[in-house]
């Protein structure tokens, strides 16, 4: 059954309001029929089976005929600090990171980051990373929708960051096992959530990772191999998710 998000505020006691993209979707892609049955979902942990009532292209009105709490949200609130990467290669680490569950996502500016933005190309980069991250939650079905944050420098998100647990991959740090620091640091990742950071092709420099130890975040590695940026994040992802109780993990 097709799913569309709307704000909490187009939700009124039984009566669904869809408007923008997700309303012309609707009519002009769909062509759906008043009496179709769709899935709503807000941004709650609740999603709503509505049946159409009217369909044009600036609004479509519903009538919620049932709720249910759902459970694809994961148990653990991670961010990926993920370092700016090239081509097509950002598109497909947001969309896979939505599916396994991350809470938000921060591009980061670093100094080995072939990718360079200005402010203005920055922001349609972002805007364009928001709604590929709701559609992959709409494809997966979660029902809250991951925020894509402005593009950052390194330092500013250290400093944001504070005080959560991190872990900041560093390939020279091979022999740091993530799984000994999950085990270490498990109640607080769950109760504060943690912060993943992921260099760009280049990976993190040397003084990064300096300046990153300095601020308490954790040094780890990925194993022997040497891993491209697109699959460092997800590979960290999977076995966080794992460990901290989802994708088939204990709870």
């Amino acid at each position: 059954m097709r799913r569309f998000f709307v704000t909490s505020d187009k939700i009124v006691d039984t009566q669904v309001f869809i408007d923008g993209d997700e309303a012309r979707h609707i009519a002009t892609v769909l062509r759906s029929q008043p009496g179709d049955v769709v899935i709503v979902f807000n941004g709650s942990e609740y999603e709503h089976e509505v049946r159409l009532i009217s369909v044009t292209s600036s609004m479509v009105t519903g009538q919620v005929l049932s709720s249910r709490l759902t459970t694809a949200e994961p148990p653990v609130a991670i961010t990926l600090v993920q370092g700016l990467a090239k081509g097509e290669k950002m598109d497909y680490i947001i969309q896979k990171s939505v599916e396994l569950g991350v809470n938000r996502i921060i591009p980061v500016q670093t100094e080995r980051s072939v990718v360079k933005l200005d402010r203005e190309r920055a922001l349609g980069k972002v805007k364009r990373w928001n709604r590929m991250a709701l559609e992959a939650c709409k494809q997966c079905g979660r029902t809250q929708p991951p925020m894509v944050e402005e593009v950052s420098g390194l330092d500013a998100i250290l400093q944001r960051v504070s005080g959560m647990p991190g872990v900041f991959f560093y390939e020279q740090c091979k022999t740091n096992k993530l799984g000994s620091l999950i085990n270490e640091h498990r109640q607080a990742m769950l109760d504060q959530g943690v912060v993943v950071f992921i260099g760009p092709e280049g990976g993190f420099s040397p003084s990064e990772a300096r300046t990153a130890e300095k601020k308490g975040v954790l040094m780890a590695g990925l194993g022997p191999r040497t891993l491209r940026t697109e699959t460092a994040g997800l590979a960290a992802l999977t076995i966080l998710m794992w460990e901290l109780g989802d994708l088939g993990g204990v709870r």
